[in-house]
C-alpha cells in the first residue's frame, strides 16, 4: 500500500516544482519584455543648483497582455533612479528620501491594469531624492519596480539615459552668457547620427565652432588629445570645465595646448560612407580630403556618437590613412 502513495506523493511534488519554474520564467520574461520603459525631461530648461530637475517615467504596454504592476502613493518605492557623474562617481539619495524610505508605515498602492499600447506616467523632480554637491554633467537612469522596492530583485532598467548639465550659481552675467548657449543645445534638433557628423564637419570646414562644438560631447572627446586630457584627468570635477574651455580655445586655434594644431584635421572636402547603430551607439564612416600646397591625402574618419536623451552626441573618432 505504500508504494502506491509514495508514487502519487512523487508525481505531485515533480509537478509542483514544474509549475514555479514555469512561474519564475514567465515572471523573469514580463520584466524585461511586455513594457517599454523609458524616461525623458518634463518642461526642459537650463539646470542651476537647487533648482528643480523633473523627470518623467513612461511605462508602455507593447503587448496584446495585460501587464499589471503595484503604484504607491509614496513614489520612491515603485520609482527610482541610478545617477552618477562624467567621472562614474555615484551620486546618493539624499536625506529626506531615505528619511521617507525607512518610515514605519503601511505603504499604501493601487494595483494598475495596462492594456496594450496605454501608457503609464509620473513626474518626480530628482532634486528632491537625489543630493547634488557639485556643478557638473551628470547621467541619469530611470528604474521601475513593478512589485515595489521592497521586492528588489524584480526591476526594470529604462532603455533610455538623461544627460543633465548641473550649472552653479554664477553672477549674472556669466549666467546670461551660459543662458544663450545652453539654450541653443536645448532647442537643437533632433538628428540621426550621420547628419550630425554632417553639421559638424560642414561647420568644421566653415571655421564656425559656435555649430561645431553644438554636438560634441566634450568629456569624452577630450580623452584622445594627450595633453588635454592629461589637465582633464588631473583637475577637480568643479574645475573641469576651465580646462574644456581651454580645450575649446585650442580647437578654435587660439592657444598650442597640443603639439599638432587642430587645423591640420580640417578637410577640404568630405564624403559620408556608411553609419551603423546598435542601440545607444552609433559609428558614422566619413572619407575626407586633404590639400597641402601640392599634396592631396584621403584619410576614413570612423566617428563614434551616443545617444543622450534624444540626441545624438559626438564622443571620437579613429583615423586610418588611405594608401595613395
Amino acid at each position: 500500500m505504500r508504494k502506491p502513495f509514495l508514487k502519487k506523493l512523487s508525481i505531485f511534488v515533480i509537478s509542483f516544482l514544474i509549475i514555479c519554474i514555469n512561474i519564475g520564467y514567465s515572471q523573469h520574461k514580463t520584466t524585461n519584455s511586455e513594457v517599454d520603459v523609458t524616461i525623458k525631461f518634463y518642461n526642459k530648461q537650463i539646470y542651476y543648483m537647487n533648482s528643480p530637475i523633473v523627470i518623467e517615467f513612461q511605462i508602455v504596454n507593447q503587448t496584446v497582455n495585460p501587464f499589471l504592476f503595484i503604484s504607491s502613493y509614496k513614489k520612491l518605492y515603485t520609482f527610482d533612479f541610478e545617477i552618477f557623474t562624467k567621472t562614474n562617481r555615484k551620486v546618493d539619495h539624499s536625506k529626506d528620501w531615505i528619511i521617507n524610505k525607512r518610515q514605519y508605515e503601511a505603504v499604501l498602492s493601487d494595483e494598475i491594469t495596462l492594456k496594450e499600447n496605454e501608457i503609464y506616467g509620473v513626474r518626480i523632480d530628482i532634486n528632491d531624492w537625489f543630493d547634488f554637491n557639485e556643478p557638473g554633467e551628470y547621467i541619469v537612469r530611470g528604474v521601475f519596480y513593478p512589485n515595489l522596492i521592497t521586492n528588489p530583485e524584480r526591476k526594470i532598467f529604462s532603455e533610455n539615459e538623461l544627460l543633465i548639465r548641473l550649472h552653479p550659481p554664477y553672477t549674472e552675467d556669466v549666467r546670461e552668457k551660459e543662458r544663450a548657449e545652453e539654450l541653443k543645445k536645448v532647442k537643437a534638433e533632433s538628428f540621426p547620427p550621420y547628419e550630425v557628423v554632417d553639421l559638424a564637419l560642414q561647420a568644421l570646414m566653415d571655421k564656425d565652432y559656435e555649430i561645431y562644438f553644438l554636438y560634441i560631447n566634450f568629456d569624452k572627446f577630450i580623452l584622445q588629445f594627450a595633453n588635454a586630457k592629461d589637465k582633464y584627468m588631473d583637475a577637480h570635477d568643479i574645475d573641469k570645465p576651465l580646462v574644456i574651455e581651454e580645450f575649446k580655445q585650442y580647437l578654435e586655434g587660439k592657444n598650442q595646448l597640443e603639439a599638432i594644431p587642430y587645423s591640420d584635421t580640417i578637410p577640404a572636402d568630405y564624403e559620408i560612407e556608411e553609419t551603423n547603430i546598435k542601440k545607444r551607439d552609433a559609428q558614422v564612416k566619413v572619407l575626407e580630403t586633404f590639400k597641402y600646397i601640392n599634396l592631396i591625402e584621403k584619410k576614413r574618419y570612423t566617428y563614434h556618437l551616443h545617444l543622450y536623451g534624444d540626441k545624438w552626441f559626438i564622443e571620437s573618432y579613429d583615423v586610418v590613412n588611405i594608401a595613395r
